[in-house]
């Protein structure tokens, strides 16, 4: 009885984005054989102005640490810092209602009756008090006396919670514990560590998507080389093309060619506007948009090739690879022949048995394509002859879907990302690929979803200790590691094989990251992370 009880009061402190457990007037729960309880309202009141705890409260609190109740006043009466309109927009866009919906299925307005409409009326009123929008505020304007909580439910997502933390220590122990190797990586070639012998042109161009509403951008770097293969790089949410600047001066160095998109409908300038009230939230369309912004670039490329014979030469546009991090690193899977796959039931993901979208991103983004495309989408691009997903939404393909991909592969995940879960958005996913593509599956400890970005950039209120270790000690390993790979597999470079083939458990030292090489995993290794994720 404890443990859900201590799970309920630590759903309401921690759930900061508005929506973890409360009503106008009282909380109501029930546990089997004991009955209804309730937390009244007032009472956390007057625990947030004064300190005082009534009776009834200290029932609940008396079971929590003591920490946790001195920052539980703290919790529910901070606002979250975004713009009511920007809230009111998520709360109204096809991704909010989805979130909300899901929440609402711990969250209820009758112990039968999902919350979502109680919720999002009390979301955005709250967003719009002088106050901002509080957890204690989004109870005042609840609009009706009693809400009603579904421990099971916010069990769930609080013990998913807890599995995403608990799998680091595993894939820690499986990848990282029996080194066999441990010579230092820069020993080996230090000179992919460093600028290459080309020198290279910038220029800024744009291209066409039909599916767009304006023209996009792409930074496009040529070497000073005859002709070169060319490298795309596709960024994520609230990036722009600055944000993968330095590995496309890296490549251009090292003799590719490089182009930078900027995708506008998830660009940083976009976030900025959303966070600020005057745009919507990005349409869900955008599964299948942005890996189409790259097959028009493709195309702009090919159609100015002919009209400018210098660039003809100096490019091979069928030779080409892509980089995509996040969002992107989707990207570069769809491109690579991941398939899209719908659900027979386009309305699954709002069912009471649904698995947590909160969580689970690949599983909302699922969501949001089965609400807009009854049909499977293959958006493979054959120019694309080699891909790097870089922390990726994988999950959303399935192991049906991502198995279409075939041609070389490498995944980069960061062991210590919260946004992309290495186990279900990587290590999975990679189990899941063909064993007869040469592919790549590259563990950074102790990366996150921030480890390789350029620094200074970004409009989320991301805190330091999310973002880890400063990202430009990671530098090194993605210059090296990218440049290696499209050399032995994009320009067909035999002697950079041996850098990527290693045993299960390689070791490359770069001081404040270890990275962790594989070619395969096994199933006893995946059925272990698998079995400590599900206890």
């Amino acid at each position: 009885m404890i443990k859900p009880l201590i799970s309920l009061i630590l759903g309401i402190s921690t759930a900061l984005l508005s929506i973890s457990a409360t009503a106008a007037e009282r909380i109501a729960f029930s546990f089997s054989f004991f009955g209804e309880f309730y937390i009244q309202v007032e009472d956390l009141d007057t625990f947030i102005k004064t300190g005082k705890i009534s009776k009834e409260l200290a029932y609940y609190l008396n079971r929590l640490p003591p920490e946790q109740v001195a920052r539980l006043s703290e919790l529910l009466s901070t606002p979250v810092d975004f713009n009511p309109l920007t809230i009111a927009k998520f709360s109204n866009s096809t991704v909010g209602e989805i979130v909300i919906k899901n929440i609402g299925k711990g969250i209820r307005t009758k112990t039968n009756r999902n919350g979502f409409f109680a919720l999002r009326s009390a979301i955005i009123a709250a967003a719009f008090d002088s106050q901002g929008l509080t957890i204690i505020n989004l109870l005042h304007e609840f609009p009706l006396e009693t809400i009603y909580v579904d421990i099971s439910v916010l069990d769930r997502y609080i013990d998913r919670g807890r599995a995403i933390l608990e799998n680091r220590q595993a894939v820690d122990n499986i990848f990282f514990q029996k080194i066999i190797n441990t010579s230092d990586f820069r020993e080996i070639e230090a000179d992919l560590f460093q600028s290459g012998q080309y020198t290279w042109q910038k220029k800024t161009l744009t291209y066409e998507n039909p599916h767009r509403k304006q023209a996009g951008y792409f930074d496009l770097y040529l070497p000073q080389k005859k002709r070169s293969s060319l490298i795309i790089i596709s960024h994520g949410v609230a990036s722009n093309r600055q944000t993968f600047d330095y590995l496309g001066e890296h490549l251009a160095s090292h003799g590719f060619s490089v182009a930078i998109v900027e995708h506008d409908n998830i660009s940083l300038n976009k976030f900025d506007r959303f966070l600020s009230g005057k745009e919507s939230f990005p349409k869900p369309n955008n599964l299948i948009s942005q890996p189409l912004d790259i097959t028009y670039l493709l195309d702009s490329l090919e159609q100015e090739s002919k009209l400018n014979s210098a660039l003809q030469n100096k490019i091979d546009l069928q030779q080409v690879g892509i980089i995509g991090h996040s969002f992107g690193g989707y990207t570069s899977l769809a491109l690579a022949g991941g398939k899209l796959i719908a659900d027979s039931e386009s309305g699954k993901c709002q069912t009471e048995d649904y698995q947590n979208v909160l969580l689970d991103l690949s599983s909302l983004a699922k969501c949001t394509f089965n609400n807009f495309s009854s049909v499977d989408r293959q958006l493979k691009d054959p120019r694309i002859k080699a891909a790097i997903a870089i922390n990726p939404m994988a999950g959303i393909f399935g192991r049906k879907g991502i198995s279409s991909i075939n041609i070389p592969t490498m995944f980069i995940s960061g062991t210590h990302d919260l946004f992309m879960p290495p186990l279900t958005e990587q290590i999975q996913p990679f189990s899941w690929l063909n064993e007869d593509i040469d592919k790549y599956l590259v563990l950074v400890k102790p990366g996150t979803h921030f480890s390789f970005l350029r620094e200074g950039l970004g409009v989320l209120p991301v805190p330091d200790d999310i973002v880890g270790i400063s990202p430009s000690q990671a530098y090194p390993a993605i210059e090296a590691l990218t440049t290696i790979f499209f050399k032995a597999h994009l320009d067909r470079q035999p002697k950079y094989i041996k850098y990527l083939e290693s045993d299960s458990l390689k070791l490359i030292d770069l001081d404040a990251f270890q990275l962790s090489i594989m070619r395969s995993i096994s199933n006893i290794q995946l059925q272990q992370l698998l079995k400590n994720s599900q206890e």
